[in-house]
Formats: C-alpha cells, structure tokens, sequence
C-alpha cells in the first residue's frame, strides 16, 4: 500500500480524536473519530512510523492493560484511583497486540472506540459517590454503576495475523484496516529510505482545537452520493455500512482541510482513494490465516506458482490450497494464468508494491 494512503489515515485519525458525533435527519447517530487497525509483521517499520506521534504529544501509548491500571480501583467508600483512561481523553490512543489484551479490558475498549461511552454494574453500592467531569472525559462511580465517557480516536496495533474470529469482527466493525506486509521489495525499500510520516504536529493541534466537540449533520443528499461511490466497489455487504461511514468522516475531515464546514461533492470525488484501501484491508482481513500466508507467498515471488508447489511449501493438501487460490482470485488478490499449459497463480508485482 502507498505510505501515502497510510499518512493520511493517520493523519485524519489524529485530527478526528476530539470530534463529536455525527447524525442524520432520522436521528441515527455515530463516532465522529476516525479509527485505525494497523496489522504489520515484525521488521516491516511498523515501530519508525508510530513512535514518533507519542513523543510529539499527539498520541498515548496504552501500557497497562489490567482493568486496575486502564480504569482505576474503586472501592466501597469511594474511587481510589482513575486509570491510563484519563490520559488519553482529545488525544489518540495507541493499542498495542490489543488482541493479546484481558477480556475485560478489550470489552471496555471497544466500547469506548465504537460509542465514547461505557458502563457496567458494580458488585457492591459506593457509599462516597465520586463523578469526575474533564473536557472530553467523565467518570462517574455512584450507586452500583460505573459510567465513563470519552472523547478519543483509537489506533490498534497488531503483529501476528490470526484466523477472524468474533475479535477481529469487533474490531472491523470500528477501524479501517490497513496491512504493511512484509514483501521484499518492502523490506529494501525500509533499508534504504528508511519509514516516516509527513504530518505536521502543528495542523493537527489546530484541526483538533477547532474541531473540538463538534457534531456533524450528514443529509440524505450527501448520504446518496457516497453510496452511489459503494455500489459497485468489492466490499461485503456487510462491511458496507461500516465503510461507508469511515469515508464520510474522512470526507468531512478532508473538507475541513480545505477549509469548508460541510461535505460537498467535490470532497466526496477526492475521498474516493479511500475506497481501494477498504476493499484490500476487507478482503485481507477476513481471510484465514492459511489463505493470507498464501497471499503473502505469492507476493513475494519472483514466479507464478501452481497450486501444487504451493500445497508443498505450505504442507496442505492440494484440495484445499486449490480451493484458497480460488478465493484469493475471487476477491482480487491474486491472478492466475496458463504458463506452459499448467495454471499457476501470482500477485502482480505493481499490485503487491501499491498493497504492501
């Protein structure tokens, strides 16, 4: 994937982190921050290019992930302490191998990434009410509920690729997913010019003040423009209402880039980049985790390869890599062809250096 396309979502990630909501005419209501699901394997300068944002003050990086150290410890008589979940309120927060995280604490997290909003019933009544008010942060404990409110964009950080189950979904369901395989082409291209992001610390400090709690109306006009852009696009149907949501918050944020307070058409036209890398992130990241190593394989290819080598060099049956590579070919990730009467399978080299 161009370093371009993954700039600018973290760019809008960063700048979404203090806005409010955004609504339609019916009422629906939604997160107005921009979230981001970065899977990238070890050496693939995942690191390089999102430590820099915390040591610029414009993300948080989550150290402790017990539900001690993210929310707090409360007890009978009142709240003793308030978690890292206090640090991170108009800021970004950083998830690292969120997957590997307590049950408990993912629970809570993806809570506040989808509503800005959780609350659970305590096992006992709090004597000492405590309600803690900050600008984008609250925290009540009174009764026998504890209610926290956050204002925060989220990006998730994952190393290892897993077979999607119910977490990944989750997951999807609240970030654009974005991949950084580890190709070669890649992996020479890191040593040379090594990884950075072009962002300017000061934009995004002043998007944010501007941005700062305001919530956004989105038409029906508006509404049938970006889902005409979805109609013909490879995405699931059931990913699309989550897609096309992520465009319209990167659609505002990009006109408030120009300087316009409303999503107009010519905004949508320059959101439509968007659109590429949800159809990859989607298809990548409901695949098992046998099809992606696949993927990965023919990426990384000098040749075309035939279901064949490629069942012995991943130790399955040829019936099942058989019928991987069809839904590789199917979802557009790799190609096959006829070379010298035998069917073989590769990723073009320019699609692998745009997806990579």
């Amino acid at each position: 994937m161009p370093s371009e396309f993954i700039s600018k979502i973290i760019k809008f990630v960063l700048m979404s982190a203090t806005l409010g909501e955004f609504s339609t005419e019916r009422k629906h209501k939604t997160r107005g921050a921009v979230n981001m699901w970065l899977n990238a394997p070890f050496g693939t300068g995942k690191t390089s290019l999102i430590t820099p944002l915390a040591q610029e003050g414009l993300a948080v990086f989550v150290h402790d992930y017990t539900v001690a150290g993210l929310v707090g410890t409360i007890k009978r008589t009142g709240l003793a302490t308030i978690g890292e979940i206090r640090n991170l309120a108009d800021n970004t927060a950083i998830l690292e191998e969120f997957q590997n995280t307590p049950k408990t604490s993912r629970a809570i997290l993806l809570s506040l990434m989808e509503d800005h909003h959780y609350s659970r019933i305590l096992g006992f009544e709090i004597l000492k009410p405590e309600c803690v008010e900050e600008e984008g942060f609250s925290f009540k404990a009174e009764g026998t509920r504890l209610s926290i409110r956050l204002r925060a964009s989220f990006i998730v950080l994952s190393m290892s690729y897993r077979t999607p189950s119910t977490l990944e979904e989750a997951l999807l369901s609240r970030c654009i997913p974005v991949f950084l395989d580890a190709s070669a082409e890649e992996q020479t291209d890191l040593f040379v010019k090594g990884n950075s992001l072009s962002l300017s610390s000061s934009e995004i400090r002043k998007a944010r003040e501007e941005l700062k709690g305001v919530s956004v109306l989105v038409p029906t006009r508006v509404r049938e423009r970006i889902a005409k852009k979805y109609r013909k696009s490879e995405i699931k149907p059931e990913n699309l209402t989550r897609a096309m949501w992520d465009f319209t918050r990167v659609a505002f944020l990009t006109a408030h880039e120009r300087g316009e307070n409303e999503i107009t058409k010519e905004t949508i036209e320059e959101t439509e980049w968007l659109i590429k890398v949800q159809e990859i992130g989607y298809a990548k990241r409901t695949l098992t985790k046998s099809a992606y190593e696949i993927y990965l394989m023919l990426a990384n290819s000098d040749k075309p390869l035939t279901a064949s080598e490629v069942a012995e060099k991943m130790k399955l049956s040829r019936e099942h890599t058989s019928r991987i590579l069809s839904e590789l070919v199917k979802r557009k990730l790799a190609k096959k062809a006829q070379v010298s009467k035998k069917v073989c399978y590769f990723v073009e080299k320019e699609e692998a250096e745009e997806e990579e």
